[in-house]
């Protein structure tokens, strides 16, 4: 294709072949996510369902397929729009696109969504945990899982083996100290102090125990801090002191506290802050009192950003949403170049290494404004009603990469042609680096100088990571799926529908298996089976020749008697 080819809203037909390749990549990016989700439940963390059978460890392979699984996804879907324009013209994409993404994520949310509600609030969520231990704890005899449980003897057991009582958790970043103060384990923090604790050793976010006690207002864990010398001075990653954890809005303070699995009263929450409040006066802490008004306006404040931004409104399905902004954005976009007479970027700065000139730099404004609520490597996950903008901006510098990419008619597959090279190097040398600063725990972070640049370093590595990894990705599948072949077609086809249906199958299964005294890895594959094996028989029963089918992936015909299938359209 030529590199001064036309910008227009209706630009001429064009004969481009379909890149199997892409296809099939797109779908293995779908089916990772099942995979991902399916481990979610055998590590620490935010997942409705906790295992009997833990190992922090997994958190690796999560965090690294997080790190670049949906930029490649969108990257995929950015070159399938340019190709669907470029064939069809914009009013042609347009409709395309609302059969296709936005009929079936508003069908999903008077389906599959519910029954994931349902599923989920079955799971229910554990009461704030006092002294007795889990099933986890006795699997999991870590000091972050004894803080958050109470667990004196191993914490005791890890202090007299040497262990490092200020390292942050894989989940998150947080110190055995924050996570004792934010479950409002007195008796863990004070043996966490005893044993050698840092009272103010900061999280990857940068708050400390203080911050965390003083949130959820454990006015009794507060004042044992700051008789231990906490500093009510020190500020978290967003500037804010523990002072303005106590003024944190309900609405915030209940889905983070959602995320951690914990059951909330707020009378007793917000009881404990003025507690909290009136300690840290007496230490010298300017509480800058509110009046009701200001109380008001900040509760207010806090449940609009909740409801918009944070409530879980599209869960798993948050993708078709940015998709639809997107294809918005595209069409204003070409409607933009079509008006000013603008025409397609040179090949150069897409197909060479000059891209990565400016990719770098772009990508790192978005990733530079995450992880900053909670610490994750890669990007944030946005499923509210209205996307949060880091995010959106995050994923659309990879999806108009996927439409300028097409573009440069690529057929050769240049783009990734030295994967051999890139995904060792961004899995063995760039995820450990980038985990390492943002979330912690491999235990090499002060070996990398310049400490003061961790940050900028962090986010550098991620945003290098993810787009290795995605151009890594299509070379390697280049150079495999260069023609289509049926049972890789098959796949790519049913790998929608299985995404989009997996969730509360998978909840399901994860608390059915819960308990099951099993290795962890016998009975994440039997999850992962059963929920593959059961969507593939209902695609194949149910949905891929019915209006469902044909409206996910258009129409499909049933094969003649004879074996062979009629001609499907294109």
């Amino acid at each position: 294709m030529s590199e001064e080819s036309p910008a227009g809203v209706t630009p001429p037909t064009l004969p481009t072949a379909r890149r199997h390749d892409l296809d099939a990549l797109r779908a293995v990016a779908m089916l990772l996510g099942i995979v991902l989700h399916g481990a979610l439940a055998f590590i620490p963390g935010i997942w409705p369902i906790q295992d009997i059978h833990q190992n922090e460890a997994y958190t690796l392979p999560i965090a690294a397929i997080h790190g670049f699984r949906m930029p490649l996804f969108f990257i995929i879907s950015g070159f399938f729009t340019a190709m669907l324009w470029r064939r069809r013209g914009l009013k042609a994409l347009i409709t395309h696109r609302f059969k296709r993404i936005f009929l079936p994520l508003m069908l999903c949310m008077v389906t599959i969504i519910p029954v994931t509600w349902f599923v989920m609030l079955s799971a229910g969520q554990p009461d704030r945990p006092e002294t007795k231990e889990s099933k986890v704890t006795q699997n999991l005899p870590d000091v972050w899982t004894a803080a958050r449980t109470g667990n004196l003897d191993a914490i005791q057991t890890y202090a007299d083996e040497g262990g490092d009582l200020n390292a942050g958790d894989s989940s998150f970043g947080s110190t055995p100290l924050s996570i004792a103060a934010l479950y409002g384990q007195k008796e863990a923090t004070e043996a966490l102090l005893e044993a050698g604790a840092e009272v103010n050793a900061q999280n990857k976010d940068g708050g400390t125990a203080l911050h965390a006690a003083a949130f959820l207002g454990e006015a009794e864990i507060v004042k044992l801090l700051l008789e231990s010398g906490a500093d009510y001075k020190l500020k978290n990653q967003r500037g804010e002191t523990a002072v303005n954890s106590l003024q944190a809005p309900w609405g915030i303070t209940q889905w983070i506290a959602g995320m951690l699995q914990l059951k909330l009263d707020k009378e007793e929450v917000m009881e404990g802050r003025k507690q909290s409040a009136r300690i840290l006066e007496e230490y010298g802490a300017d509480i800058g009192r509110r009046g009701e008004s200001e109380k008001r306006d900040s509760e207010i404040a806090g449940a609009i950003i909740v409801g918009l931004f944070v409530f879980p409104v599209f869960h798993h399905l948050w993708f078709l949403w940015f998709l639809c902004w997107l294809v918005g954005l595209f069409a204003v976009y070409m409607w933009i170049m079509d008006k000013m007479g603008w025409k397609n970027t040179p090949n150069r700065p897409i197909a060479t290494p000059l891209r990565y000139l400016w990719l770098i730099p772009l990508t790192m404004i978005p990733q530079s404004m995450m992880g900053k609520m909670m610490p994750v490597f890669g990007p944030d996950t946005s499923i509210g009603l209205i996307p949060m903008p880091q995010v959106l901006l995050f994923y659309a510098i990879f999806f108009g990469f996927g439409v300028l990419y097409f573009d440069c008619g690529d057929k050769e597959g240049r783009l990734g042609k030295y994967w051999w090279v890139t995904i060792p190097f961004s899995l063995l040398v760039l995820f450990p680096i980038g985990y390492e600063l943002t979330i912690g725990g491999l235990g090499f972070e002060n070996r990398i100088p310049g400490k003061e640049w961790h940050r900028a370093i962090a986010v550098f590595v991620q945003a290098l990571f993810s787009w290795l990894m995605c151009f890594g990705c299509m070379g390697l599948f280049h150079r495999i799926f260069k023609r289509e072949r049926p049972a890789y077609r098959y796949i790519s086809d049913s790998s929608y529908w299985l995404y989009i249906a997996h969730l509360p199958l998978m909840i399901w299964l994860h608390g059915l298996v819960q308990n099951w005294d099993l290795p962890l890895e016998l009975k994440f594959l039997i999850v992962c089976a059963i929920t593959t094996g059961s969507l593939l028989l209902t695609y194949q029963l149910f949905i891929r020749y019915t209006w469902v089918g044909r409206l996910l992936n258009g129409p499909r015909t049933r094969p003649q008697k004879d074996g062979n299938p009629h001609k499907q359209p294109a």
